[in-house]
């Protein structure tokens, strides 16, 4: 009878540890997945980028690029002498490959000074693309493109 309970609880044992591999194994290649709700715009890795208009040093960051989202990019500029007074969504144009523009929605830094910061927030892109520009244009009276 020992023998008996011990083959009973060792068949027990051996299918909790093939159930617990096998449900791990699901979660772990369904994690591996691309979702299929992910709507990338399909850009490469895109990395911020720094350039200079004048003596104004200009910093773009993409924080949030998906297709049917709100695309959300980091904007900072440094300088010494200028004054950055100015009403960022009117100055700076985002454009996608199909050759549509948009301005942004909204910009939440300060508009004055010499250092300034804050977010551009452009309303969603619903169709997919491989490329955009954000121009800038009037920074210390220079035009400045990001690709």
């Amino acid at each position: 009878m020992n023998s008996k309970y011990f083959f009973i609880i060792l068949l027990i044992l051996a299918g909790a540890v093939i159930f617990g591999l096998s449900r791990n194994q699901k979660q772990t290649s369904s994690a591996s997945r691309p979702s299929e709700q992910t709507n990338n715009i399909n850009l490469p890795s895109l990395q911020p980028q720094s350039k200079q208009m004048g003596v104004v040093e200009v910093t773009l960051t993409p924080e949030n690029v998906e297709t049917g989202e709100e695309i959300v990019f980091g904007l900072a500029m440094n300088n010494h002498s200028v004054d950055l007074n100015y009403d960022y969504t009117k100055i700076v144009t985002l454009l996608d490959d199909q050759g549509n523009e948009y301005k942004p929605t909204d910009w939440t830094g300060n508009t004055s000074g010499h250092h300034i910061s804050g977010k551009l927030k452009f309303s969603p892109i619903q169709m997919q693309t491989s490329s955009i520009t954000i121009k800038i244009d009037g920074v210390d009276n220079k035009k400045e493109t990001f690709e």
